[in-house]
């Protein structure tokens, strides 16, 4: 509750034109929506160029007096779209869901601790379905709610919780199906 709190107070002193209270705001997000944007594009130039333009358009957004519910649904949300956006500029006909994915070890390996882990993480999450991987990736990589993550992909709480279950099933299946290897 207090982190909804700060947020508030950020967003007032931003749409003020407090530019501090942007880089407060810059630095407390910008590498959760790197990770996210390397997760969909692994070209590390065009993920800065994407993570810069998501904080240009949130800037703007609340610099025209928008008025903001949820700072990290937001972002998370102009992330994706600009992902999309980026792969339909591309002229490659390829969705969101089925865009090349690679999980970012460095940050990874650090929280499961194993780099084997990670590799077979990477591995299995790409046997799952592109529909529940986002989801997925998005509630266990990200830390978003059911209700930030609908946000984001436009879609109901209900149907968040439905493809999270389902892709935590399919995980597990391939896990079993296909155990994790150790060196």
């Amino acid at each position: 509750m207090l982190f909804h709190f700060r947020e508030k107070i950020l967003f007032h002193q931003i749409k003020n034109g407090d530019e501090q209270a942007f880089t407060v705001f810059y630095n407390s997000y910008k590498d959760k929506i790197y990770r996210f944007v390397y997760f969909k594009v692994s070209d590390r130039e065009k993920v800065k160029d994407l993570v810069e333009d998501t904080f240009i358009k949130i800037y703007d957004y609340i610099r025209e007096g928008n008025e903001i519910d949820n700072f990290q649904a937001l972002l998370y949300k102009i992330a994706r779209n600009l992902i999309i956006d980026f792969y339909r500029t591309k002229k490659e006909e390829i969705s969101l869901a089925d865009a090349p994915e690679t999980v970012s070890s460095f940050d990874l390996e650090k929280e499961v601790g194993d780099k084997v882990a990670v590799e077979n993480v990477k591995k299995h999450l790409e046997l799952i379905k592109p529909e529940y991987r986002e989801v997925v990736h998005l509630h266990f990589f990200e830390n978003l709610s059911f209700p930030e993550i609908a946000d984001v992909i436009g879609q109901s709480e209900g149907n968040v919780r439905v493809r999270i279950y389902r892709g935590i099933k399919q995980l597990k299946k391939a896990l079993k199906e296909e155990p994790v290897k150790t060196v």
